[in-house]
């Protein structure tokens, strides 16, 4: 084995023949791909079509890397050792003209000490009797939600023999760890005749260009492409105004990502609305009301006098009582919840925490403090509630059969567990997912369908459409938290409302939001440099279509 030693930056154009000669071993790479160059190439048509099953030696043959961010939070290793050997795996694809399927789409769990895998379906185009073979993968932070995006390049020459093959990462939606990586694997693909048929699951989008020309009214920098932002730190963004999907450039630091519709979006604490909200709420269409239920008649690691009185809508509220500092994120923020969440990785050290870490200062249901814990709880309780059912795992039984009658995506249907026989949900982080489904979301919460599957009360709630507006979480910005929903209030003059306006959102760690706005509009943003920055997004709504 070699390595090689380059500086990872953005760099020229490769000639097509220079590509080939690297990927055939006749010239080594030193330096990475500029991914726009694989957009340009796409566009020679492959009329071939075949099926088989890829795979590497996952010892790199040549490798380079350059780590531009490093914090404690991933300090359990040295830097070296996560490069050492590509995780293990088999990719079963199909070659159908220029569409290349992944046929497991869903998040590979490895044997690999630090990542997990996720592929997405590619492209493929024809060279010199070769086709080139591009497609989308994510090496995912073990146990967490750290998301590296790259993109795998192979060909096949006319015997389907194949090269060696290129693994490229050039950005990620992580706030804590970054690098650039290039590598060169012996590759291996074996043809079969499992076949499937090219089967889009992605809505027609259009650029957010197209958004300002539909709407001359609306300022460009809106969204975030606002000053606000840094465009190497955005992975995505978008904004759908309840007919069309408008999506901006998917940016990394070698070009245009050439695979925008199918990169991989971590939910990081989105989890906590998509799992334990509507966890919440699926089991309460299904068995009735349990937001009463007290804590300590379900979990019995939560047996200290001081839970005899908080409820799932507590949890749900993150309104125990239960804290340590009113300071916003202070708890959250500290050494012992880092610890649970990166590091105690079983249900019982889990759940030990949840219960255990904070003391009683407040009476239930009166005071914000903002717990990932907390809805650790609300997955336990849903899980213990299943006992006596049919079912016995909320997420897999409530959730994923809703997700699959809705046409949502393999990535959202998984979710992060301990690592016992327990296999307890996260639920408060630990997901992933693709921008359709986050329109799909969207129009599912808009639909009046959401009462076929969701408690009516408990979710309508969480998206502001009752008089319980929840407690004030963030008092400088005038923000409130219910049933794991956020929701800002805007002043009824800003719009000429009746009423101040509630606008209810999703937020992520390091940089993400998800806006639900009325008129069945949405928009979201993926980032990772803490930047929160969103309400020019609600004007730009109303100039396009009146908030109330």
């Amino acid at each position: 084995m070699y390595r090689l030693f380059f500086l990872l930056i953005l760099c020229p154009f490769l000639y097509s023949q220079d590509l080939g000669k690297i990927l055939w071993g006749e010239k080594p790479l030193t330096s990475p791909i500029n991914f726009d160059y694989i957009l340009t190439e796409s566009k020679n048509i492959n009329y071939k079509n075949l099926s088989g099953s890829f795979y590497i030696n996952s010892y790199p043959k040549g490798i380079g890397y350059d780590v531009i961010r490093d914090e404690k939070t991933f300090k359990n290793r040295k830097n070296e050792d996560l490069f050492l050997k590509f995780p293990d795996f088999k990719l079963d694809l199909s070659i159908q003209g220029q569409n290349v399927i992944v046929h497991n789409k869903k998040i590979i769990e490895t044997d690999d000490k630090f990542w997990d895998l996720s592929f997405s379906d590619g492209m493929a185009w024809s060279k010199e009797d070769h086709v080139y073979v591009s497609a989308p993968f994510t090496l995912i932070q073990k146990h967490a939600n750290c998301s590296h995006n790259g993109v795998l390049l192979f060909v096949l020459n006319s015997s389907n023999e194949i090269s060696q093959s290129i693994f490229q990462i050039s950005s990620e939606t992580c706030a804590y760890f970054q690098f650039n990586y290039v590598a060169i694997f012996d590759s291996f693909f074996e043809t079969n005749d499992n076949d499937n048929k090219f089967i889009t699951n992605t809505q027609n989008k259009k650029s957010i260009d197209d958004l300002y020309e539909k709407y001359p009214s609306i300022f460009r920098g809106s969204f975030a492409d606002s000053d606000a932002f840094k465009a190497n730190e955005v992975t995505a963004y978008g904004f759908f105004d309840g007919e069309e999907h408008f999506i901006g450039p998917c940016l990394t630091r070698s070009g245009n990502y050439p695979f925008c519709d199918n990169l991989l979006l971590p939910a990081y604490s989105l989890t906590k609305t998509i799992s334990g909200s509507l966890g919440i709420a699926a089991y309460q269409k299904k068995y009735g009301s349990i937001v009463d239920i007290k804590i300590n008649d379900l979990v019995s690691a939560c047996s200290k006098n001081k839970w005899k009185d908080v409820t799932i809508e507590n949890l749900s509220d993150m309104a125990t009582g239960q804290y340590k500092s009113l300071i916003h994120y202070g708890d959250e923020d500290s050494l012992a919840s880092v610890n649970f969440i990166f590091n105690k990785l079983s249900h019982e050290e889990k759940v030990d925490f949840s219960c255990n870490n904070y003391p009683k200062k407040k009476k239930p249901g009166t005071t914000f403090v903002y717990h990932t814990s907390d809805t650790y709880l609300i997955g336990t309780s849903l899980n213990n509630l299943l006992s006596d059912k049919k079912e016995n795992d909320f997420f897999d039984d409530l959730l994923v059969p809703i997700f699959n009658h809705h046409n949502f995506s393999e990535k959202i249907k998984y979710i992060r567990r301990t690592n016992d026989i327990r296999n307890q949900p996260y639920t408060g982080w630990g997901m992933f997912l693709q921008r359709d489904d986050l329109i799909k979301l969207n129009s599912l919460f808009q639909s009046p369908e959401r009462i076929k599957y969701f408690s009516k009360e408990f979710l309508d709630e969480g998206l502001q459409r009752t008089e319980d507006k929840g407690l004030l979480a963030i008092k400088q910005s005038d923000i409130f938290y219910n049933n794991g929903f956020w929701a800002a209030r805007f002043d009824k003059n800003i719009f000429g409302c009746k009423e101040d306006l509630m606008i209810p959102f999703m937020s992520g760690f390091g940089g993400i939001t998800v806006v639900f706005l009325p008129n069945s509009m949405m928009y979201y943003y993926f980032s990772d440099n803490f930047t929160f920055s969103w309400y020019s997004a609600v004007y730009a709504a109303h100039n396009i279509k009146p908030l109330c």
